[in-house]
């Protein structure tokens, strides 16, 4: 999506980046509490990417935390991702007693798999 406006904002404390296809959106913002609203035309429809490379260029972030927001504002997003389980199903040949599935962690597989068949 591109937008013909660009620039900061605080909400509630927190400073926020802000895009827009319109001036009025300044007023809105303000409107819903908003305070230190600071919205600027860009020189032609641009993506966000291209609107924050804008904003730093331009002189546009005066502050270090106006910099820090713009800069985080087109940084790669992760996600903490949660360790993955792996079902084992254990059945044994020669042994009579029952063997429960349990859920296992990889590291878990792997310490087993080294434990019977060794290193390889």
């Amino acid at each position: 999506m591109s937008y013909s406006f660009a620039g900061t904002s605080v909400l509630k404390g927190a400073l926020k980046v802000r895009f827009a296809n319109s001036d009025a959106r300044a007023k809105q913002l303000a409107k819903l509490g908003d305070t230190d609203v600071n919205i600027v035309p860009l020189p032609y429809a641009m993506d966000k990417v291209q609107a924050v490379a804008f904003l730093l260029e331009s002189g546009f972030a005066k502050s270090d935390a106006v910099r820090t927001a713009l800069e985080a504002e087109v940084a790669p997003k992760t996600k903490a991702k949660a360790p993955r389980t792996v079902r084992v199903r254990a059945k044994s040949v020669k042994s009579k007693a029952k063997v429960k599935s349990t859920d296992a962690t990889e590291a878990e597989v792997d310490a087993l798999y080294s434990a019977v068949y060794g290193n390889q």
